[in-house]
């Protein structure tokens, strides 16, 4: 099968001409727990050129399942949810795994189920259908609508999974963010723009605009003031915004994966992806602040020398000492 530019798009990667590769040696790759589900140390970066035809297709065939849109348990850091997609046009199955005993448990399939959100009072918020927002608990039960609005987008739980913030796109041109109760009901708006998010420590770290330009910043829900730290190129933007501890936040974009430091200011770049035919989505980093890191690895591997191959994978980053596992939850 061939895969469109678009499509990449959709699961939020591009291409960049940058194919300059930086190793690492695989001889401290330890497992760092005994599990049932496999855990194999990711390959050192190989760059090449990807394969575009005229057409913008990428010769390459989709491996099957993909894994992918991973966000760990609040409460738990060995649990976390994640999706299986089968086809391009079967059921989305979402689980919940666990890294230490390989438990795999089956939450709910459907047709279109995207961003999993595992909150603090075990429910799951995810989105289906025409951007209308449901919920489940972990082990299946209960899976109801959250409310009848359709557009909502970008949402995360705040107040230890007491409330909800979503951004409604209520027309093609207008949108309102809201803060819904853990019923659904509307209880308040909130009078700036934000988009993607993270709750911590009575502090959201967000983007939003400043001034016309895009950053990524703080927000206090006190006042829902917005204090702009990193400025983004709209171009590049981050496919995702997490807390990794008390004190730094984290995004990816085609770049990598970086970080800011709220007290210093100073960025770093956790790990980089320099090559076309490897990039990093969804990253969702383990609430007790170990610097551990669930990624979706999207990634082109020649399996023979005339069969390029496209892998969705979730992996286990250490922030601190770059080991990368890929797991196997296919």
């Amino acid at each position: 099968m061939k895969t469109t530019l678009n499509w990449i798009l959709l699961i939020a990667f591009a291409l960049t001409s940058n194919v300059s590769c930086q190793w690492e040696s695989e001889e401290d790759f330890v497992d760092p727990c005994n599990s049932t589900i496999t855990w194999t140390p990711a390959p050192p970066d190989t760059c090449f050129v990807l394969p575009i035809n005229g057409l913008g297709y990428i010769n390459a065939t989709r491996h099957w399942p993909l894994v992918l849109a991973q966000h760990y348990c609040p409460f738990d850091p060995n649990r976390f949810v994640y999706l299986n997609v089968y086809s391009m046009t079967g059921d989305v199955y979402m689980n919940t795994a666990n890294l230490c005993t390989g438990e795999i448990q089956l939450i709910t399939s459907e047709r279109t189920i995207d961003y999993p959100q595992w909150g603090a009072t075990d429910w799951i918020l995810f989105k289906k259908g025409n951007f209308s927002l449901f919920k489940v608990k972990s082990n299946g039960d209960s899976l109801m609508a959250l409310n009848a609005l359709t557009g909502l987008r970008s949402y995360f739980w705040m107040n230890n999974g007491q409330t909800i913030q979503a951004n409604w796109e209520y027309t093609f041109t207008e949108h309102l963010n809201l803060i819904f109760n853990a019923a659904g009901e509307i209880i308040d708006t909130i009078p700036i723009s934000i988009r993607l998010g993270d709750y911590k420590n009575q502090l959201i770290a967000a983007t939003g605009y400043y001034q016309n330009d895009y950053y990524i910043g703080i927000v206090n829900p006190d006042n829902w003031q917005f204090t702009p730290l990193v400025q983004l190129d709209e171009n590049n933007p981050p496919s995702s915004v997490n807390w990794l501890d008390d004190k730094n936040i984290i995004w990816s974009n085609y770049d990598g994966i970086h970080a800011i430091n709220i007290i210093t200011n100073q960025i770093s770049t956790l790990r980089a992806t320099p090559c076309d035919n490897m990039r990093y989505t969804y990253v969702s980093a383990a609430k007790e602040d170990s610097g551990m890191l669930l990624t979706t690895r999207i990634e082109y591997i020649y399996v023979k020398p005339d069969s390029l191959v496209e892998y969705a994978r979730i992996s286990l980053l250490d922030s601190y000492t770059g080991q990368e596992w890929i797991l196997g939850l296919e």
